[in-house]
């Protein structure tokens, strides 16, 4: 047993949020008036070296607590570092991590019986979980690597022509050519806040796609958003074609890091036009306006989505999923 760190669980509020602001492994996902808005049950813990707080942890729990699980909702759990302390260097840094790691792979296996956690990107080192009962013949971490796609929008300026735009000569022809035809077209991107039709919207995306979405699932969304629309923490963008009918919504929500893709619907009847590429490409606009220089597309991980995220011209990001049984 390790008795160098003490993990002590943590209460949502201001204290958490600011720890999590002030980590690079923080995101919108572990703030905790984000956690209460997605209707989960969950835990937050804190990492401490002696009186010092290191690192803590956002775990979501099942019905009975027994399990650690993943939510469609949190793109995002797990570990979080703190700063790093005024005489620590890189190596010490770096040292200091890992035994926290496997601090938090051996506390958590001792909890729960099955565990599930998507790290945020910022993770890279996963060993102290594989090396979890190494050479054992006892239960282990295995991972799962997933990606995402971040775009920089930093330079979206709506006074210059797209072709000066750096995301624009990154992405894909076809995804240019849709920029240019949404434009010339005059399609246009509002913000609203009607949940009940991008729900509605959702509904429809998912059928065409023979998906059926359960009635909570759907109750639950609208919940989460209304709750980051009345915090200002997220909009709804609503993307009009050139017969001025509403075609695309996504809906995107923000912390001082960055954006993030969280939903996106579209009108299956319109799926040969422009707005599914003008709405995310307005959005950015927006975004920028508003001080935000990076988007988190949230996820590249299917063929078809994935392509459409990646042909923005983005860069691809890899994440780690880690999966434990008892």
């Amino acid at each position: 047993m390790n008795k160098e760190f003490t993990l002590i669980e943590g209460f949502s509020g201001d204290e958490w949020d600011n720890f999590v602001e002030g980590s690079i492994n923080g995101s919108i996902f572990s703030h905790s008036s984000y956690l209460d808005a997605a209707n989960i049950n969950y835990k937050l813990f804190y990492c401490y070296k002696k009186q010092e707080l290191r690192a803590a942890i956002v775990v979501i729990e099942s019905t009975f607590g027994d399990d650690v699980i993943q939510n469609d909702f949190v793109i995002y759990s797990g570990v979080i570092f703190n700063k790093p302390t005024n005489n620590q260097n890189s190596s010490q840094q770096l040292s200091e991590q890992f035994k926290i790691n496997s601090f938090f792979a051996s506390n958590l296996a001792s909890l729960y019986n099955k565990i599930q956690l998507s790290l945020h990107p910022s993770i890279i080192d996963v060993r102290p979980f594989l090396w979890f009962n190494y050479g054992e013949k006892k239960p282990q971490y295995n991972t799962r690597i997933r990606y995402t796609t971040y775009v920089d929008i930093s330079d979206f300026d709506r006074s210059i022509p797209i072709e000066q735009i750096k995301l624009f000569n990154k992405a894909s022809v076809s995804r240019r050519q849709q920029i240019r035809y949404a434009i010339k077209k005059g399609y246009r991107t509002d913000l609203t806040n009607d949940s009940l039709i991008f729900i509605k919207f959702y509904q429809n995306t998912m059928s065409r796609q023979n998906i059926i979405v359960e009635e909570d699932f759907l109750k639950n969304m609208q919940i989460l958003i209304d709750k980051l629309l009345e915090l200002k923490k997220a909009k709804i963008f609503s993307c009009f074609d050139d017969k001025n009918e509403l075609a695309s919504m996504a809906f995107i929500g923000w912390d001082t890091k960055r954006a993030y893709y969280i939903f996106g619907a579209n009108d299956p009847n319109k799926r040969n036009g422009h707005s599914g590429t003008a709405v995310l490409w307005d959005a950015f606009y927006h975004l920028n306006e508003i001080g935000i220089k990076t988007v988190d597309l949230e996820g590249v991980n299917s063929p078809n989505r994935g392509w459409f995220k990646l042909s923005f011209g983005g860069n691809i990001i890899p994440y780690y999923e880690l999966i434990y049984k008892k």
